[in-house]
């Protein structure tokens, strides 16, 4: 079977650190020069052929009308995290896939990094030069940092905070790819942990509901299924926090954001 590429969107979540910005609405929707995160996002799909794009929302859902995508509802957003969000859309997870967090922007040259690569069927954009923008972000990027071990392009572990510094290589930036075999593993991980561990403790003190999408990547390595880093610098931008969106904005009107994220 013949399956094209598609997207899903992770956009349900409250982002209640930055409501002071999103006015009520979902933090995908914070614009820079005009245009929203998800807009901008989706643009970069489309420019790379990618037409098939799903959008998981959840709160405010009624704020993210964007014509010519399929959308899925996360109803209990407020109490469940990305992990949950995906598989609200799990009827999506077959064939090839791309899975992005919808508060995050990346360059064309990231995406295509991903869709270019040949190892394995479960790839991971990572960030190799992480640190120079943490430094921007932070006052300690290292306590901010999540470890991510690397044995040449395999992800050994993921996903801990305060990690030591040899244990932070790179950082995850929200971005997946799944061929077809690894779309498969990401279901039969998810129903196999939906069955033990449902309300549970499951993965670093969190239940299956509120896992971190780096939880997940990390019970699959643990379950001895392969996950792939590629190494990417620069490229990306994330927004968590106010001081995350007021430095993008800053750097936008300086004309500074190139150095860590190309818009144009």
């Amino acid at each position: 079977m013949l399956f094209l590429l598609k997207a899903i969107v992770l956009a349900a979540g409250v982002g209640s650190r930055l409501v002071t910005y999103s006015k009520g609405g979902p933090k995908c929707l914070l614009e820079i020069g005009g245009k929203s995160i998800l807009e901008r996002q989706i643009e970069t799909f489309r420019k790379m052929s990618i037409g098939d794009i799903v959008i998981v929302k959840g709160y405010a859902q009624e704020r993210i009308n964007i014509k010519g995508v399929r959308y899925y509802i996360n109803e209990n957003y407020a109490h469940t995290n990305m992990v949950y969000s995906l598989f609200c859309a799990d009827k999506e997870i077959k064939g090839d896939v791309i899975i992005s967090y919808g508060d995050i922007l990346f360059e064309d040259r990231v995406l295509d990094s991903i869709l270019s690569a040949q190892t394995g069927e479960i790839q991971v954009a990572v960030d190799i030069g992480w640190e120079e923008y943490y430094q921007q972000r932070f006052e300690k990027p290292y306590e901010e940092a999540e470890s991510l071990i690397l044995d040449k392009d395999r992800i050994l572990d993921i996903g801990r905070r305060n990690a030591p510094a040899s244990d932070i290589q790179a950082q995850y930036i929200g971005l997946i790819r799944l061929s077809d075999r690894g779309c498969q593993a990401f279901l039969n991980t998810y129903k196999h942990a939906k069955e033990q561990y449902s309300n549970r403790p499951w993965k670093r003190g969190r239940t299956l509901e509120e896992a971190y999408m780096t939880d997940f990547l990390q019970a699959l390595i643990d379950d001895g299924v392969p996950v792939y880093a590629v190494a990417i610098r620069h490229g990306w931008l994330e927004f968590d926090t106010p001081s995350d969106y007021e430095l993008v904005l800053s750097w936008f009107a300086s004309g500074k954001l190139d150095k860590f994220c190309s818009l144009h």
